[in-house]
């Protein structure tokens, strides 16, 4: 009994003994099924890590080559803009000069200006450069410093029209408050100016020009050049030798521009000027193909004259050759009949002898009515008995 029992202990544990065998077995063919899954996982990630990857490298790869482009660009923008900022400040700093200057050269000539007999040659140089620029000559289409016939006005230029005609110009104009008011950095002291005139504002300065400018005016109306000058327009030119100068007091004054209208005198400005100036050189041109047109007509008429008279000359001659061809056949028949038959019988030929052919072409007279038909427009006829084609100036039959 003892030993059926431990025989049936033992089969138990040896049975245990397998079934924990077998598990151990499954669980290491578990273990290994886990391995290979876990391993074709893993290649299965790191293939797709791949593949991510190199999508992701598709597209950064464009991103790149834009950033780059996009840096160099950037690069050539930043070269340009300091090229750019450069070449301004080049320009600024010439900016700068050149107002530099141009203050210095208009403290320069306000100084100038300041000075009464230097204003009224400035304003002189002023007119004779526009009328020059014009299309204008000196002693043929305008003279300066004219003496009127009472010889005690003198305007400073005179415009010369056709027939006659011609325009006085003043280019004197008083400047004195104009400058006083544009010198607001630096007093001006202006020729017999009063110094408590000192405290003057901008405005009470424009409110004087426009007087001043007003009162030239009136000066220029008094001195009635057209009544002295002869053939002169009834009015007088009044040139002010600066936009700004008139612009400013007709801003101060708007009445100004035509109550000197009204007193004969035309403030003119250089542009307005200028444009007037043109219209004179215009009509010179005008003229002088007016005149070139007339000399040509007087031409033509005396052409036509002198070929009248030829055409008579040449009637004249006609029929003298006609005459002298009336002659010769006259002297042929003569000698024929009566001088070569005596001739013969002189000398007792019995040849007979070629008789000498007479002149059949007669000299062509001109028709008398040629001139007045081409006189009315009318084509001259052909004449007639006459070859058209044939040649007048060689006879057709030679005088024997």
């Amino acid at each position: 009994m003892g030993q059926t029992q431990a025989r049936l202990d033992l089969s138990e544990k040896l049975v245990s003994a397998q079934t924990q065998v077998t598990e151990l077995r499954e669980r290491l063919s578990q273990e290994h099924s886990f391995q290979s899954l876990l391993a074709d996982s893993q290649s299965q990630a790191a293939q797709l890590e791949s593949a991510k990857h190199q999508r992701l490298m598709q597209t950064i790869l464009p991103i790149n080559e834009g950033l780059k482009l996009l840096q160099t660009s950037v690069s050539s923008l930043e070269r340009q803009q300091a090229a750019q900022i450069g070449a301004l400040d080049e320009q600024l700093k010439w900016t700068r000069e050149s107002e530099d200057l141009l203050r210095q050269s208009t403290q320069e000539l306000t100084r100038t200006l300041s000075h009464a007999p230097l204003r009224g040659t400035w304003g002189e140089a002023q007119l004779r450069s526009l009328v020059e620029s014009a299309g204008l000559i000196e002693h043929v289409h305008f003279e300066t410093q004219v003496e009127t016939a009472g010889r005690s006005k003198r305007p400073d230029m005179i415009v010369l029209l056709p027939q006659d005609k011609c325009i006085p110009i003043d280019a004197k104009v008083p400047l004195d408050a104009y400058l006083r008011a544009q010198s607001e950095d630096t007093p001006l002291h202006l020729d017999g100016e009063d110094p408590s005139d000192q405290a003057l504002t901008y405005e009470q300065l424009m409110l004087q020009h426009a007087k001043s400018l007003r009162r030239h005016v009136s000066e220029l109306s008094r001195k009635e050049y057209w009544k002295e000058l002869p053939h002169a327009a009834d009015y007088v030119i009044a040139f002010v030798p600066s936009e700004s100068i008139l612009s400013a007091a007709l801003h101060t004054d708007p009445s100004l521009m035509h109550d000197a209208l009204n007193m004969n005198v035309v403030l003119a400005s250089p542009t307005s000027l200028w444009a007037i100036l043109r219209t004179v050189s215009f009509t010179w041109r005008q003229e002088n193909l007016s005149s070139q047109a007339n000399e040509i007509i007087q031409l033509s008429q005396e052409l036509y004259e002198r070929l009248q008279t030829l055409g008579k000359h040449a009637t004249k001659v006609s029929s003298a050759l006609n005459n002298a061809s009336q002659s010769w056949n006259s002297f042929l028949a003569s000698f024929e009949s009566r001088a070569l038959v005596s001739a013969r019988k002189l000398s007792g030929l019995s040849a007979e002898t070629q008789p000498i052919d007479t002149v059949k072409v007669e000299a062509r007279s001109l028709d008398d009515d040629l001139f007045e038909r081409n006189q009315l427009g009318k084509s001259p006829e052909k004449p007639t008995g006459l070859d058209p084609t044939e040649n007048l100036d060689t006879p057709t039959e030679s005088i024997s």
